[in-house]
């Protein structure tokens, strides 16, 4: 049976503005805050029971997915793939963070790169995915574009950037109030019809050609 993209993108009206200004500040502002109490020397697993313990602090109860941080050579890894053992973040290093909680009932979800000390590399790759991510956001404001076509877009832009767009199953998804998947686990990149604003995460994680580190970055289209 097909599924209109009516009942696809559907959403409690209340929920909505809720979702793009405290849901989303909220998120930005606890990415920023979780970033602060990483430290070289940490694990990835330390890191996350510390975001943990700041979402318990903040009275957050519920997550749509678990929270993910992880650092160095496993920034080419994303949600779907295993944690390994004592991943140690070093003085000058890359990292990124991935959030998904619930504010009272509304998702939100964000993620950004950052880098520790100081690396070329990684300072430019964490430039270049926030340009890439303003590039493809611009790219769905100002055009009739489905999310099939968004993919190839964006699959051509990294591309020129010299940048693997990997993993593959990273492809953005739909957010709401929880939980979106109430409404529909298709991924905003496999869309056949132009996607609404208020409605869709744009995810993006790209790798160097040498496949040793990698960076991610997540928003809300609006």
């Amino acid at each position: 049976m097909n599924i209109s993209q009516a009942e696809i993108e559907k959403m409690n009206k209340e929920a909505i503005q809720v979702m793009i200004t405290t849901a989303r500040n909220k998120t930005w502002k606890a990415i920023e805050d979780i970033k602060n109490l990483i430290k070289p020397g940490m694990t990835e697993l330390e890191a996350i029971k510390l975001a943990n313990k700041y979402f318990m602090e903040q009275g957050v109860r519920k997550f749509w997915h678990k929270t993910h941080i992880r650092f160095g050579a496993s920034t080419i890894l994303s949600f779907n793939d295993t944690y390994r053992e004592n991943v140690t973040l070093n003085e000058n290093d890359i990292f990124y963070i991935d959030i998904g909680p619930v504010w009272d009932g509304v998702e939100g979800d964000c993620g950004k790169t950052f880098v520790m000390g100081s690396n070329p590399k990684y300072e430019k790759i964490t430039k270049d995915i926030k340009v890439l991510f303003d590039d493809i956001f611009h790219y769905w404001k100002t055009t009739e574009s489905t999310g099939k076509q968004l993919f190839d877009y964006s699959k051509t832009q990294v591309e020129k950037m010299n940048y693997l767009l990997e993993p593959s199953y990273v492809k953005g998804h739909r957010l709401s109030e929880f939980s979106h998947l109430k409404y529909t686990s298709l991924s905003l990149f496999d869309l056949d019809f132009i996607p609404s604003s208020e409605r869709w995460i744009l995810e993006l994680q790209i790798c160097d050609p040498s496949l040793k580190f990698g960076a991610f970055y997540e928003d809300l289209l609006f």
